[in-house]
């Protein structure tokens, strides 16, 4: 289906989720904003991604507790044939930070969910692979470095005893480690590659390693200006 511009798209939608949608607007031409129910991520995201054919971009997380008491998810997508962006925005309460996974529908949102999950404690409920992926597995638990009251250089002491929790193969798959350190790689990371035979049927990736806390140095003590020339220097 194509749109020509914003508003169709908005009349289109409001049509479909006459409820679930509480608010649209489009503030920059081709870029539409939705706030909606956060328990109607799951079907909006289905029609957009599934019945529209839109390209899953990302989503972002904001802790915004201190100006409006709670936090925020914005999913991305995009309607590349039509140049336009569709923004699903949803508030979390502050007290309950809690969001249905799209990964059942959009496999590729994976990554996305879960650094969300371990940077702001936001859970994705219904998510297959809950496991950390940004933090360390020796991090404590309920500590979320993006979240408005971590102080930028608090460093806390690690947890002992915890180790990477690894994915099981395939009942008829042998695992082949590469890494984490290895001579291609750019920096550390580890694979667990499934195979049968020559055939790859799955794998099981850990990385992150390098993770360097820049989004809570820029959120905190950086000026706009500092951001971009750290940035471009790793």
């Amino acid at each position: 289906m194509a749109f020509e511009n914003g508003e169709k798209l908005m009349v289109n939608l409001r049509a479909k989720f006459p409820t679930e949608i509480l608010s649209s607007h489009e503030p920059v031409p081709k870029k539409v904003y939705l706030t909606i129910r956060r328990e109607s991520i799951r079907p909006l995201a289905e029609t957009i991604f599934r019945g529209l054919g839109a390209r899953f971009n990302t989503i972002v997380g904001v802790d915004r507790r201190p100006t409006h008491g709670d936090f925020q998810t914005t999913h991305i997508f995009s309607l590349d044939s039509d140049q336009l962006f569709i923004l699903l925005q949803s508030s979390i309460k502050a007290d309950q930070p809690t969001i249905d996974s799209i990964t059942s529908i959009i496999p590729g949102a994976n990554w996305a969910e879960r650094e969300i999950q371990d940077l702001l404690g936001i859970k994705f409920e219904g998510h297959g692979d809950p496991r950390r992926l940004a933090l360390p597995d020796d991090w404590p638990e309920n500590l979320h470095p993006l979240r408005k009251d971590f102080v930028y250089n608090f460093r806390p002491e690690p947890v002992e005893g915890k180790a990477p929790k690894p994915l099981d193969p395939p009942a008829k798959a042998t695992v082949i480690p590469i890494g984490p350190f290895f001579p291609v790689l750019e920096e550390p990371a580890a694979f667990r590659v499934f195979v049968e035979g020559e055939t790859v049927v799955g794998c099981d990736y850990r990385g992150f390693y390098n993770h360097r806390g820049i989004e809570k140095i820029a959120d905190s003590v950086l000026t706009y200006n500092q951001i971009p020339f750290i940035a471009e220097r790793i």
